[in-house]
């Protein structure tokens, strides 16, 4: 666990943040960081946050209004020069406390500063033929390193705890779960009527099936594509529309999608890349949001389209085991007829008008659920604790 430090009461908290990923498109980890320190309660825990990136203009954006923050510009985009030059040597001038860092941990520590890891998934050890053997083998010897080293570990579902356990042999070792949560925004009451205007004017696309994610195979895509083939369902004026970057090459997919594109007259879409304010109101004119990915270390468009009171059908596999709240809508995406089945029970509902009352159920228990307040809460419990 290294070095005890003990830190003078009432005295302020340096805690340093690597924000690279703001420098990039938009991932996951994005979300993560700003739904956290966006959240963290600086003056209850006496804490003073330290962001570092190459854009700080991009932070300050992002992280306007909240009370201390400082930002720090790096010189460098090289991530191996990042984590061992500069990183380590603003943690040494700054006098940093603790430092949080998301899967990859520097390779020089000072030994005056608690190092903490958020290890968001190791898919790549459960389910290899979804990715490289490079990304493997370089993954598997850098989360191992960090996992071992850092004094705090932490991921975003239990699953992914469990599985970080077993995979490194650190079953003496406790892993916080800092949940994956919604943003304020998915929680809010929208007008349907206005976003489906909106779709349709800027989009050229209404009353379709929506997947969010990024493409790549273990996303299952095709199943849902075939599935959309199968029961022609574009002859009953239903379109089907993907939001999602490519991640990984997937040729069958492309070309799959496209043969259905020609076939349906252009009633499949695929927008790679759509900001927050548009994403919500996909979510809001579609008639139905499915999630049908084999893996993942947690999951957040499902609850992002039930927040919204958008009807959904999701995985109950992996991470996703956790979201019961979908019931019969809680399905194998492994099991094609189970993800067809579930999808004209759905539109069926749908057309009977039977779905209200369950769907601002289970929208009130996500948005209590899934807070980035409560998350933060159990990071600043956690430095205090520590």
């Amino acid at each position: 666990m290294g070095q005890k430090i003990f830190l003078k009461k009432n005295k302020e908290i340096r805690l340093l943040v690597d924000a690279h990923i703001f420098d990039d498109m938009y991932q996951g980890t994005r979300t993560f960081l700003k739904g956290i320190y966006s959240n963290l309660d600086t003056h209850k825990y006496s804490i003073k946050i330290y962001l570092v990136a190459n854009n700080i203009e991009s932070l300050k954006i992002e992280f306007k209004d909240i009370e201390n923050i400082e930002f720090i510009k790096l010189k460098f985009k090289n991530k191996y020069i990042r984590l061992i030059y500069e990183i380590p040597r603003i943690i040494s001038k700054s006098k940093i406390d603790f430092a949080h860092f998301n899967y990859y941990l520097p390779l020089i520590f000072n030994k005056k500063c608690k190092y903490i890891v958020t290890i968001h998934d190791v898919l790549f050890l459960d389910f290899p033929s979804y990715f490289s053997k490079m990304y493997y083998l370089k993954n598997k010897l850098f989360f191992k390193y960090a996992v071992r080293r850092a004094e705090i570990v932490t991921t975003v579902s239990n699953y992914s705890a469990q599985r970080i356990q077993e995979h490194f042999n650190i079953l003496n070792k406790d892993i916080i779960v800092l949940s994956n949560a919604i943003n304020k925004e998915f929680s809010k009451d929208y007008k349907k009527q206005f976003a489906i205007e909106f779709i349709k004017n800027n989009y050229n696309t209404q009353n379709f099936l929506l997947y969010v994610s990024r493409l790549e195979p273990r996303k299952n895509h095709l199943m849902l594509l075939k599935i959309y083939d199968e029961l022609e369902l574009w002859k009953e004026g239903i379109e089907l529309v993907f939001i999602g970057k490519h991640a990984l090459e997937n040729k069958e997919l492309d070309r799959y999608f496209e043969e259905i594109k020609m076939k349906s007259s252009e009633k499949v879409h695929l927008f790679e890349f759509v900001d927050e304010k548009d994403l919500i109101l996909f979510y809001q004119s579609s008639l139905i949001s499915i999630f049908p990915s084999l893996c993942e270390g947690f999951g957040i468009p499902p609850l992002e389209s039930a927040a919204l009171r958008v009807p959904t059908i999701c995985s109950n596999l992996t991470a996703m085991k956790e979201f019961s709240f979908f019931e019969e809508f809680h399905i194998n995406p492994k099991n094609e007829n189970e993800l067809k089945e579930a999808i004209l029970e759905m539109l069926d509902k749908i057309k009977n008008c039977s779905l209200e009352k369950n769907l601002h159920q289970i929208s009130q228990l996500i948005v209590k659920k899934y807070s980035w307040k409560n998350t933060a809460e159990i990071l600043g419990q956690t430095i205090k604790n520590i």
